[in-house]
């Protein structure tokens, strides 16, 4: 008997915020960044991303996302590396405001594969770049959705890949994007 009370109290849930059940949305995010260091030395780091969701209750949303960074360091005489990451994830997003409101925030969890590959050498040592990393991942993440109209919204986030699900790593793989947002 106790558990039909829990069963009953977990499908009102789901039959009270199902009022957007059944929306998709499909989405990209995009972000540049650029630092010049002395004597020629710099880095940069660009990021694209897009994503396919489904809502299942006005709060909930399952997404499968895929994002690509490449960032590239280079050091006069000591390091010129690339980098390339590709992630591809399955996420459960989580809004905090009603479906109505214009400003929407959410966060994010969820699990991926990364795949790494690493180009270049470490002058200075004569090493070459470790070649590729492959690793499954816990994805993290905070943003919001700014409703333009009921179809359309600008979208930012910040997302952390926590390579190997380590916590520690939080901060190895963050990123900043802003994109945009389409309902059907």
């Amino acid at each position: 008997m106790k558990y039909a009370k829990t069963l009953g109290i977990i499908i009102s849930f789901f039959w009270i915020t199902a009022a957007n059940a059944g929306v998709f949305e499909v989405g990209g995010t995009f972000s540049w960044t650029r630092s010049n260091y002395n004597a020629g030395s710099y880095t940069w780091t660009r990021a694209y991303g897009s994503t396919f969701g489904y809502y299942f209750t006005q709060d909930s949303e399952l997404e499968f996302s895929y994002q690509d960074s490449t960032t590239k360091n280079y050091v006069a005489g000591v390091e010129d590396i690339s980098y390339r990451d590709r992630v591809y994830s399955i996420n459960m997003l989580y809004h905090l405001f009603e479906e109505n409101s214009a400003f929407r925030p959410f966060f994010r969890i969820g699990v991926g594969q990364l795949n790494r590959d690493a180009t270049g050498t470490y002058s200075a040592a004569g090493y070459s770049a470790p070649g590729r990393l492959d690793s499954v991942s816990v994805i993290g993440g905070l943003g919001f959705k700014l409703k333009i109209t009921q179809k359309v919204s600008i979208k930012t986030e910040a997302t952390s890949y926590l390579t190997g699900g380590s916590i520690g790593s939080w901060q190895d793989n963050l990123s900043f994007n802003i994109g945009g947002a389409f309902y059907f």
